[in-house]
């Protein structure tokens, strides 16, 4: 991991390069279609040592520079086009929280096999492991090769044109060490992280008070920010909890406001156990949106992260989208859950939630015939069937 000095170095000569983007996109392509790739950025760092006033010392340094600046831009520009109104952008989870607590552990070829067909469905973004300790979630304890492994395969390369982020849970600092190295290989490039609405379920998941997880996990995202990485921050257990049952909701807004003070990119708000109703969802979205403050970048920034326990999560997805929230998580066929909430099932089903979308009219711009390809794999790698609804019809009809 670098040192402090040298990551201020780096993000200094980021912020320099970030102050020449027109010039940057006058050398290669316009914005709209521009590969922020290392390669590309390392030609550009040297085209324009002149222009940055880059010194001839540097220049052993200049790989390193333009992976941290190929970071820093991909967080800043692409999936320019995700961010309409009228567009949803789906974080598909299956990799992720969909594989971590089922029986069968996926081999690295068949995770290999499951990540592309997810990105020929193309979604936003792809959760495609955690950093955390093997001997906790076993399922994961491949992550460092698995995100290797995906950095070589061209159809990430292709992906990343396409807008498709490639994003990891870090549930600690030296998962965010683990995290990084992985990074300069070219993948991940998000990073996820998750604090617990109540103290039972905190001690459970990560064996901390709230008050010390939120203070690791936001020295977790200043990591982040030092390297112009994304983050997706989550407030976990808010919406019921195993352990307590009901939660605090003056703590899920203390979570909220603390991401939002940090710069997180997005603030998720997840039902970990899957009880959550429309009722609750409007409230807890609404005072989040005013938390963040109150206007159309809050509503972007907020995400729902929703399980199926109480076959609710379709209803509290389409309140979540009657409020203004864009940013939902999923998993293929409903897999998945948590290791550490008894009783939590699986995952919203993304074509679950394709149906909603459909049915408000949203663009999506997912491929359906390729999330069935990804089905049908998947229930073959699982060995059990999945979860297939693809319809939804809401109680009670309201604009969005």
């Amino acid at each position: 991991m670098p040192s402090k000095g040298t990551r201020v170095w780096r993000q200094a000569i980021a912020e320099a390069l970030f102050g020449h983007v027109s010039f940057l996109t006058s050398r290669m392509v316009s914005l709209e279609h521009v590969t922020f790739s290392q390669e590309n950025l390392l030609v550009f760092i040297i085209s324009a040592r002149p222009a940055l006033d880059l010194k001839d010392d540097m220049l052993p340094l200049y790989p390193k520079i333009a992976a941290r600046a190929t970071r820093g831009l991909q967080r800043s520009y692409t999936g320019i086009r995700r961010l309409s109104s009228s567009s949803v952008r789906v974080h598909e989870v299956t990799p992720r929280d969909g594989l971590q607590n089922e029986t069968s552990v996926l081999t690295l070829d068949d995770k290999l096999s499951l990540c592309q067909l997810l990105t020929e469905s193309n979604p936003a973004s792809i959760e495609l492991t955690s950093f955390v300790r093997p001997d906790r979630v076993p399922a994961l304890r491949d992550a460092k090769d698995l995100c290797h492994q995906v950095a070589d395969q061209e159809w990430h390369q292709d992906a990343l044109k396409r807008g498709i982020r490639f994003a990891a849970l870090v549930p600690n600092v030296r998962g965010m060490e683990n995290f990084l190295l992985a990074a300069e290989m070219g993948c991940p490039d998000t990073v996820v992280v998750i604090t617990s609405c109540t103290e039972e379920h905190s001690k459970a998941n990560v064996g901390m008070s709230i008050k010390d997880a939120l203070k690791m996990t936001c020295e977790v995202i200043q990591m982040a920010n030092d390297e112009g990485i994304r983050v997706q921050a989550y407030a976990s257990m808010a919406f019921g909890c195993p352990f307590e049952g009901e939660v605090d909701p003056n703590v899920v807004f203390d979570i909220v406001s603390t991401y939002g003070d940090m710069g997180a990119d997005v603030i998720g708000l997840a039902d970990t156990l899957g009880v959550a109703y429309p009722e609750q969802v409007r409230f807890l979205v609404g005072e989040s949106i005013r938390v963040l403050g109150g206007d159309s970048e809050a509503k972007e920034k907020l995400s729902l992260h929703m399980h199926d326990t109480s076959g609710t999560a379709q209803s509290t997805c389409y309140e979540g989208l009657r409020l203004g929230v864009r940013q939902f998580d999923s998993a293929v066929g409903g897999c998945g859950g948590c290791n550490f909430a008894p009783g939590a099932k699986g995952n919203l089903s993304t074509q679950s939630l394709l149906a909603v979308l459909d049915h408000a009219e949203l663009d999506h711009g997912m491929d359906k015939v390729k999330l069935t390809e990804a089905h049908k794999f998947l229930e073959t790698a699982l060995k059990r069937p999945l979860d297939s609804t693809s319809y939804f019809s809401p109680v009670h009809e309201k604009d969005l």
